[in-house]
């Protein structure tokens, strides 16, 4: 019979892989649906991840020495860094999703995520 199609053994392969991936992705969904806002430290090679609810003092190390980050009432902000400038001393404490801060000399970066945007704060208004 011409025009019946039979299924390989690599479509049911395929039709696993699949279904494996939708699931994982919806477990992966529901596992941060509550917004649990975390701060991700990256210094260029290895990457760390604290809660924001969690009071702590940080110590990363940089390719110019030690930067100090501190994590306070759901804030994240540098503390101190060995840069000259001390630009990202500077920057606001970041605590929505998004936010970022980088101390560039020193090569480490910080951002939020997973934190709620019910904040009513914006950046700009375009009209």
């Amino acid at each position: 019979m011409k025009g019946k199609r039979r299924f390989k053994p690599i479509d049911y392969i395929i039709a696993v892989l699949f279904l494996a991936a939708a699931v994982f992705s919806l477990i992966y969904a529901l596992q941060y649906k509550e917004g649990k806002a975390r701060l991700i430290v990256t210094d260029g090679r290895r990457e760390w991840v604290y809660p924001l609810d969690e009071d702590r003092e940080i110590e990363v190390k940089g390719t110019l020495g030690i930067s100090r980050i501190l994590i306070k009432n759901g804030q994240a902000m540098f503390l101190d860094s060995p840069c000259d400038n001390r630009v990202c001393v500077q920057s606001f404490p970041l605590s929505r999703n998004g936010d970022w801060a980088a101390c560039l000399p020193n090569q480490i970066f910080i951002h939020v995520e997973g934190a709620d945007e019910t904040d009513s704060a914006f950046d700009a208004v375009g009209f």
